[in-house]
């Protein structure tokens, strides 16, 4: 079944369930559902025990935070007065009908307060780093423990709002092209008299509590050299008192992962893989994917290389030019479409299974090939092999260092 508007009711095993779509609000797809019969109301993770976040720190798409604040208040209209229970995905219940309209209508306020109070300051000329240190929440929101920051923060909630309607440049022009992190750090550090110079003015910053600003300024000395044991060490115990002292579980855990890096390295993980994923990925995301990895310097200026899906009866076009990859499905094309080439350079049959795995493992086309799991119907093998070849494998990367 599919839910394409708020509203839709469905019967499941006997169980009325009547749905609201809330796109853009946790997750680029979402939705809360009522249990009419039950008088129960499950808000997923739009209204939760903590701040949420709009922007998640691990990275991700920038959430709406108009549109958040605007599902919750559809929700209280359509299902408060009708509401004896409500819960979220992963937190416990609010009983009482008085107490879960109060309890939705807080979280939909929080939201809007943040988006509001992020564009007034921002038309006022005030910088993303600028509104983060200045908004917090007023007394209204500060004693009660389902808006507080235990996971998303207002800090880096504000930022999201900005970014989301005005990008990374704040205006500043001396912010437009900065030098990269390593090249600036050399500069800085040799400005401020030295190293051991920085050293000694962020020792006297840790004595007195300035954590933030010792982290801040000793960045520029292990960017400068990697090797300064005493800039790592200061810097390190200064990003575990931040995380110490943070209320949110993932500032915490970042700062001290910041702290462990400079202390032990970076964590060995391996190379990044998710097979089980590509697995449930469409073709065109398969090629779009593999788009993400190539890496130009390593392959030919031109190429065409046919896909064919045998398993789903798809055929898809790949091609390279101008150091980028381009794709069409030519089995979906539609009449007046521009023609498809009459000659590409290979032909590769092969089932979405194989697909993903030579992906994953460039080395297993050769061997593929061989026992016939992926039969090149024409052209030339080397083509697709060398392509895959090309594919970059990332591999865990410093954070706090170069």
């Amino acid at each position: 079944e599919t839910i394409a508007a708020t509203g839709e009711e469905l019967d499941v095993d006997g169980i009325r369930i009547v749905f609201q779509n809330t796109p853009d609000a946790e997750a680029p797809s979402e939705m809360n559902f009522f249990f009419p019969d039950k008088s129960l109301l499950c808000l997923a993770e739009n209204c939760t025990h903590n701040l949420h976040n709009l922007y998640p720190i691990r990275g991700a798409q920038t959430r709406d935070a108009l549109a958040w604040s605007k599902y919750l208040q559809e929700a209280l209209v359509m299902w408060g007065d009708h509401t004896d229970v409500c819960f979220a995905s992963h937190h416990w219940p609010r009983f009482g009908r008085e107490d879960a309209k109060a309890f939705i209508a807080l979280q939909r306020d929080v939201y809007r307060w943040m988006h509001d109070q992020t564009l007034r300051l921002a038309n006022h000329g005030h910088t993303p780093d600028e509104i983060a240190d200045e908004l917090a929440l007023p007394e209204c929101f500060a004693h009660q423990s389902h808006v507080q920051g235990y996971y998303g923060t207002v800090s880096h909630n504000v930022r999201s709002v900005y970014t989301r309607y005005l990008g990374w440049y704040d205006g500043n022009p001396a912010n437009l092209h900065p030098l990269p992190p390593v090249e600036s750090a050399r500069r800085y550090v040799s400005m401020m008299g030295g190293a051991d110079n920085v050293l000694d003015g962020a020792r006297r910053a840790y004595a007195d509590g300035e954590y933030r600003w010792v982290a801040q300024v000793l960045n520029h000395v292990i960017f400068d050299d990697p090797t300064n044991q005493e800039a790592r060490r200061l810097s390190a115990d200064a990003m575990e008192q931040l995380g110490y002292q943070s209320e949110s579980a993932t500032w915490r855990n970042a700062y001290l992962m910041g702290a462990f890096e400079l202390r032990h390295g970076s964590l060995d993980l391996g190379r990044a893989r998710q097979p089980p994923m590509a697995k449930a990925m469409t073709g065109e995301l398969l090629i779009d994917s593999m788009g993400v990895r190539f890496d130009p310097g390593r392959y030919r200026a031109t190429a065409t290389i046919l896909w064919r899906l045998s398993d789903v009866g798809e055929d898809h076009l790949l091609e390279v030019s101008n150091h980028a990859i381009s794709q069409r499905r030519l089995d979906a094309a539609e009449p007046g479409w521009a023609a498809a080439p009459t000659e590409v350079d290979v032909v590769v049959s092969l089932d979405r299974a194989a697909m993903v795995a030579v992906i994953d493992e460039a080395d297993r086309f050769g061997p593929l090939v061989d026992d016939g799991t992926i039969t090149i119907e024409s052209g030339d093998a080397a083509v697709a092999a060398e392509f895959l070849a090309a594919l970059d494998v990332f591999q865990t990367a410093n954070i706090v260092e170069p």
